[in-house]
């Protein structure tokens, strides 16, 4: 479930940012009672705050756990690090509020969820930076730098080695580099040669293997760098440049990195956009019970041959089909009406949109522009198949019509809103339409669907695109 860490040093960075976030709440609990509001402290309610703390303290530690993607002085670049933080932050305040919810913590400040992640992201940074730049400035001369050798494919061990050279805050080296031409069986035994005698005769830290290499000297020189205690990195080929997130898995025995063509979250954003589904779905089928319960009981008196509810086919996660529901907006046999009212199409592509369709109800019509219709739409996400944000779910003939670019909406749950909610919805052409799921989902992230969930209100108020 966690990540392997790589050692100690790793372990060493998790404590320290779960520390400097634990000194957070401390921090903002106590400008909280002693200057912004003084006048609520009580021995009972420091209490109440310090007796959450271990709670928080644990809390933080498993999201930067699961968030850690290796903390080193010298690999990984400051940015990709503070990002990772800023995740870290923003996901344990949003857990932290989640338990407070169902808690019931009424005595718990709201300013917090504010104050603690601000602060706590001030120190964490402070401490990465110090870290990253401070040490390589108490560095006497060379003594300490990284040294590498990187061996394989000749394109990327020349690219590798240049950009070592010119970024010097990273502390590396390169000591040599032996270049192993693709096919060519002489260099890669010369190459291997060469690093056994680097590894004998000189201070070697790191083996670099710039992929492609020849499998039986790739294994050879990670073997012979193993053995004597080196550590290995690697360079991917092409392969590795449709990687935007990987995991490699343990598949009985056979080593697996999973490389995925959309940008997908990491375990604990997966979950907590699942997380988050799951928990407004429910509060929200709670608060609108009794809206849903008139809607139901308007759309029989206006209409009361056909059902409440419509429920369909559609296409979500990866191509499965499941049973979308939705309130009844139009005349019971609507699909067998459909022929006589195909010339009246206005939307381009394989979807199917008609002003003013003679097939809606009057009920109907008032539940389409302000969205009401897609209430149930709240089981579907509380059971599964789709999630609060992501691409309207599509109907299976129109996905046999999509082409390939435009399958890869089929790659995440599909929403009851998304970009294309907020953006015009019929008003724009459905190539535009795509377009905004496809920038959707590789944009995905979790401050992106509270962006849209807060906009889609006042889209949703003005009917903006609404036919």
């Amino acid at each position: 479930m966690f990540k392997h860490w790589t050692n100690r040093w790793d372990e060493l960075a998790v404590l320290v940012d779960t520390g400097a976030a634990f000194l957070a709440y401390l921090l903002a609990v106590h400008v909280y009672l002693t200057w912004i509001n003084p006048d609520v402290t009580t021995v009972q309610l420091v209490t109440l705050y310090f007796s959450f703390s271990p709670v928080l303290l644990a809390l933080n530690w498993l999201v930067l756990k699961f968030n850690f993607n290796g903390y080193s002085r010298r690999w990984n670049q400051l940015p990709a690090e503070l990002k990772m933080l800023m995740v870290s932050n923003l996901e344990s305040t949003l857990a932290m509020a989640l338990l407070i919810f169902f808690m019931k913590a009424t005595w718990f400040s709201r300013l917090i969820f504010v104050l603690m992640p601000l602060t706590a992201f001030t120190l964490q940074f402070g401490i990465h930076v110090v870290t990253k730049i401070g040490i390589n400035r108490l560095r006497v001369g060379k003594k300490d730098l990284r040294r590498l050798v990187v061996m394989g494919y000749p394109k990327r061990v020349r690219i590798f080695s240049r950009t070592v050279d010119t970024v010097p805050q990273a502390g590396m080296v390169v000591v040599d580099r032996l270049l192993i031409p693709l096919g060519s069986a002489e260099a890669g035994q010369k190459a291997l040669n060469t690093l056994r005698q680097l590894l004998h005769s000189t201070v070697i830290d790191t083996v670099v293997l710039a992929l492609p290499v020849a499998d039986d000297v790739m294994m050879a020189a990670i073997g012979m760098a193993r053995q004597q205690g080196k550590e290995v990195r690697m360079i991917l080929d092409e392969v590795g440049a449709y990687a935007t997130k990987s995991a490699l898995y343990d598949f009985y025995g056979n080593s697996v990195l999973v490389v995925n063509g959309v940008k997908s979250p990491q375990t604990a954003r997966r979950l907590s956009k699942r997380l988050v589904d799951v928990v407004l779905s429910a509060v929200s089928l709670v608060l609108v019970s009794p809206v849903m319960a008139v809607i139901a009981l308007l759309i029989k008196l206006d209409d009361p041959a056909g059902p409440v509810f419509f429920v369909q086919s559609r296409v979500g996660l990866n191509g499965r089909e499941f049973p979308c529901f939705k309130f009844r907006t139009m005349v019971p046999n609507a699909e067998a009406l459909r022929s006589q009212i195909e010339h009246l199409n206005v939307m381009s592509g394989p979807v199917f949109k008609v002003p003013n369709d003679p097939r809606v109800t009057r009920m109907g019509k008032f539940l389409r522009k302000t969205s009401l219709d897609e209430l149930p739409q709240l089981v579907n996400v509380l059971l599964g198949h789709m999630s609060l944000v992501g691409p309207r779910p599509a109907l299976p003939t129109e996905v046999e019509r999509y082409g390939d670019d435009y399958r890869k909406r089929l790659s995440v749950r599909p929403g009851i809103t998304c970009l294309w909610q907020i953006s015009g919805r019929n008003d724009i052409d459905f190539d535009q339409w795509m377009q905004l799921d496809m920038e959707y989902i590789d944009s995905w992230s979790l401050g992106l669907d509270f962006k849209i969930l807060v906009k889609t209100i006042p889209a949703v108020l003005q009917q903006k695109g609404a036919h």
